[in-house]
């Protein structure tokens, strides 16, 4: 009887091999994920912590922060040298494995762990009545979407960015999508989004290479310094957090993009008066349950470096 190993926090995305945790480094306050590892029979029966214990793997960018696991809890803790991320000047993903073992058997899974997205300010959201400037839009507005018809907005996040601090975190440093840089007419003009902002690709190539049709990637994995690159012309910022019912694909200047997704690790983030907030309107994100699926798998930044997507 083989075993598998899962992610029980409720604070990732994914499965059932690869889980995800993305950490806000616009805020000061963000310093760690957490997250914790059981075991179960793959042929069914009860769960739990695995008979064998747990082994780690070191971090795949250990310059990056350090990793505290617990090898009989399967617990983790990942504490982000937010100094070490500054200097590089760039965003970072690091990530490591867990197996969990049974005797003869074993289990090994791994969790990547990347930065928090958001829109800019002035960037335009499509909505039933037209465009609208994302800082015009309310809770309770609608908002088009690419999966059926337009979506209320749940909860709106917001944090400006002085030019101090992007002369302190380079990492936060908008990525300007030039005016039809992913397809004719899209985005319909320059926009603006955070490095780790996802956008949805759909293209022959993703099929081929990563068998799905249909993808989310992260801004930075575009940049090909001619129609997609870092905006050193900004000197501040603002971005915006649109969260809806589920994870949602909403159009930003015209261009797929995806609504906020939230977890354990963003809920941390925030001063106590928002996270009882957010908690009071999705009980679920405290539970097993957490918020729900991703709108679209998300592929790596390295997988998503081989796609090309300047048509132009």
């Amino acid at each position: 009887m083989g075993y598998n190993i899962n992610e029980v926090s409720g604070a990732t995305t994914g499965g059932p091999s690869l889980w995800t945790q993305t950490l806000d480094l616009t805020d000061p306050g963000a310093t760690m994920v957490t997250g914790d590892f059981d075991a179960g029979p793959t042929s069914g029966g009860s769960s739990g912590e695995a008979p064998g214990g747990y082994s780690f793997s070191g971090l795949s960018n250990p310059g990056f922060g350090t990793l505290v696991t617990n090898s009989s809890t399967g617990e983790y803790t990942f504490l982000v040298d937010r100094g070490a991320v500054i200097a590089s000047n760039s965003d970072q993903v690091v990530s490591f494995t867990v197996t969990g073992s049974n005797g003869f058997f074993s289990n090994t899974d791994t969790v990547e762990i990347t930065v928090l997205v958001c829109v800019a300010r002035g960037t335009m959201i499509d909505t039933p009545n037209g465009p609208r400037p994302v800082q015009d839009i309310a809770v309770g507005d609608l908002v088009a979407t690419l999966d059926g018809p337009a979506r209320p907005v749940r909860w709106i996040g917001a944090r400006r960015v002085t030019a101090d601090d992007l002369d302190q975190d380079p990492s936060l440093r908008p990525v300007r999508i030039g005016k039809g840089a992913l397809g004719a007419k899209t985005p319909s003009r320059d926009l603006l989004v955070s490095p780790q902002h996802r956008i949805y690709l759909t293209d022959w190539r993703t099929e081929l290479l990563f068998a799905e049709p249909q993808v989310l990637v992260p801004a930075k994995s575009l940049l090909n310094d001619r129609t997609i690159t870092l905006a050193h012309d900004v000197d501040e910022v603002e971005y915006f957090h649109l969260l809806f019912d589920t994870h949602e694909v909403i159009f930003t200047e015209g261009a797929p993009t995806e609504s906020f997704f939230p977890g354990d690790h963003t809920l941390s983030a925030f001063d106590e008066q928002v996270r009882a907030e957010l908690l009071s309107l999705f009980p679920d994100l405290c539970s097993d349950k957490g918020f729900g699926p991703s709108a679209r798998p998300s592929l790596r930044h390295w997988e998503a470096r081989v796609l090309t997507v300047d048509q132009t």
